[in-house]
């Protein structure tokens, strides 16, 4: 998983969410949110470290993204497909 392109990503969708923009805020209101510690809500708002599978997709579905997308997989964003409900492409 690319670190920065999550980070971007993240961003931009918590901004759609309309969450505070101040950091203190911001990190309070991703922790409560997504159900991380703040830690790692702000290391994930800056892209110093990356959810891991079952975060990401847990982020993803309440972002309403593919979590592959979120990821930096790809570049599809489509709609939240939960895990195991599209075939998979090798």
């Amino acid at each position: 998983m690319n670190a920065k392109v999550f980070s971007q990503r993240f961003n931009r969708e918590l901004a759609t969410l309309g969450l505070p923009e101040e950091l203190h805020d911001k990190t309070k209101a991703v922790a409560k949110v997504f159900g991380v510690t703040r830690h790692m809500a702000n290391a994930m708002i800056f892209g110093h470290l990356t959810p891991n599978e079952e975060q990401l997709d847990n982020i993803a579905s309440i972002l309403e993204v593919c979590p592959k997308w979120l990821s930096g997989a790809t570049d599809r964003k489509k709609g939240y497909s939960p895990k195991g409900s599209e075939a998979e492409v090798a």
